[in-house]
This record gives C-alpha cells, sequence and structure tokens, in this order.
C-alpha cells in the first residue's frame, strides 16, 4: 500500500531487538491496516557488541535518530502518509514515544506509552538500589535532563496515552504517575489509565483486552482516522479461535 497510517514500533529494553516472532501488538495494527515499522536501533542486540555499545548513553539521542530515519524512509518510499504516524511502545519503546512527542512533534501525530521510563534519573537510582554499580549506560548532567520525558513537559507538542500497570516491578508506576501529573499541570493533551494489577508484560486478560481497546479508540477514532478493516472484537476473536492464548474476547 502507499500512503498509509504509520505506526513506528520501538521494541523495548533497549538492549534487545526485534525478531520474526509473533507479537500481537503488530497483528493488531496491521489488521486495522497499518503500516509498521519495527526498527532495530543502534543499542539493539544480535548485531555483535559495537551495534548494541553504539547505543550506550544514546537515550534520546542518537537511538531516537535512528527512529526518524526509519520514518523518514517510510514517508520517501511513499509508504507512509506523512501526516498519519504515531509512534507506539512499551518499556524503552514507550520512553522513546515519549521522546518523540517533545522533540519532534512535527513528525507524529500522537505517542502511545506502555510502561514507560520518564525519569531517567529516578530509573538511575531505582537500578541501583538492586545493582552494584554506578556505570549504568545512561547519559549524566545537562543531557540526562534534556532527554528525561518529566523534566520536558512543557515541550510536548501531540497527544499522548499513557498506561501502567500498578504492580509493574521492572519500570515502577510512580514514573507514569509522575508524568501525568506534569502533564496535567501543563495543560498538555494526554489520558492516562492505570491498570489494576497489571505488570510490564500485559500477561493478564483483562488488561490486554483493556489496553487494546483503548489504544484502539485513541488511535482510530481520534487521531489517525483510518477506517477500521476489522472490528476489535473480531481481531481478538480470530486469535481465540487460531488457539493463541495471547489475547481473549469475552461478551
Amino acid at each position: 500500500g502507499k500512503k498509509l497510517p504509520t505506526i513506528i514500533y520501538p521494541h523495548g529494553g533497549p538492549y534487545a531487538r526485534t525478531t520474526d516472532s509473533f507479537d500481537p501488538w503488530v497483528q493488531y495494527f496491521v489488521a486495522k491496516g497499518y503500516a509498521v515499522l519495527e526498527p532495530n536501533f543502534r543499542g539493539s542486540t544480535g548485531y555483535g557488541d559495537e551495534f548494541m555499545l553504539a547505543g550506550y548513553e544514546e537515550w534520546g539521542e542518537d537511538m531516537q535518530n535512528d527512529l526518524d530515519d526509519g520514518l523518514a524512509w517510510m514517508v520517501s518510499e511513499g509508504i507512509a502518509d506523512p501526516k498519519r504516524i504515531c509512534m507506539v511502545g512499551g518499556s524503552y519503546g514507550g520512553y522513546a514515544a515519549l521522546v518523540a512527542a517533545y522533540k519532534q512533534p512535527e513528525k507524529y501525530k500522537c505517542a502511545v506509552a506502555f510502561a514507560p521510563v520518564t525519569d531517567i534519573a529516578e530509573l538511575v537510582r531505582s537500578q541501583r538500589r538492586f545493582v552494584a554499580t554506578q556505570d549504568l549506560p545512561v547519559q549524566s548532567g545537562k543531557e540526562r535532563s534534556q532527554n528525561s520525558p518529566i523534566e520536558q513537559v512543557e515541550k510536548f507538542g501531540i497527544p499522548v496515552l499513557l498506561v501502567h500497570g500498578e504492580v509493574d516491578r521492572v519500570v515502577y508506576v510512580n514514573q507514569s504517575r509522575s508524568l501525568a501529573e506534569a502533564l496535567k499541570e501543563a495543560g498538555k493533551d494526554y489520558k492516562y489509565f492505570e491498570q489494576e494489577n497489571g505488570e510490564h508484560t500485559l500477561s493478564l486478560e483483562n488488561n490486554r483486552r483493556q489496553f487494546f481497546k483503548e489504544m484502539d479508540l485513541f488511535l482510530i477514532l481520534v487521531h489517525l482516522g483510518i477506517g477500521c478493516q476489522i472490528s476489535l472484537k473480531n481481531f481478538l476473536g480470530i486469535l481465540v479461535r487460531k488457539s493463541v492464548t495471547i489475547m481473549n474476547w469475552k461478551d
């Protein structure tokens, strides 16, 4: 297809990688008619130590630039509609979506962030409670502040959907609570909700269902304006009929 509504979908980690294994998020996007780009930006694993180390201390910088370069390619190839692009991600991918919301708001229509890092300094403090090291691969000083969404709220320029599980033990829920409060005080366009008993991987059926319903409304009905090729209910039902245990649907 040409000039499709497009999702830039960076993986979490960030020291991980996208593979060709089943991903319910991607299946949701393509079932709805979106083009999807899953870039393995610098810092991703599986391409050698040099490539992975190139992401150290590049949160929001060259790692983010790789995402924007991928978007530019999608537009230049005529695949992406430049007026209907959203960045969506979880964990580090959610952090990247938030960075896009204040660093490149002219390129993106909206951002969806699930369980994101919002405060790099707090991430460092919480990790040091459990990891005996002072050498975490993130920036310090001014560079840390410039790439920490909680400290750049006034620059947010696009609507944000922010979601977090209340018992997340990987990225604590206070990361999103603090950002939601700051966005509210700044008068920004956002929606935040917490998931009861939710953790970092959407393992509970009711939380998966809630998240996809909320994202469906946010992306399709509000911001990207795409006609539904398949209803959310039918999408989830198809997965069930194929015995995929990642999602379910009940009337």
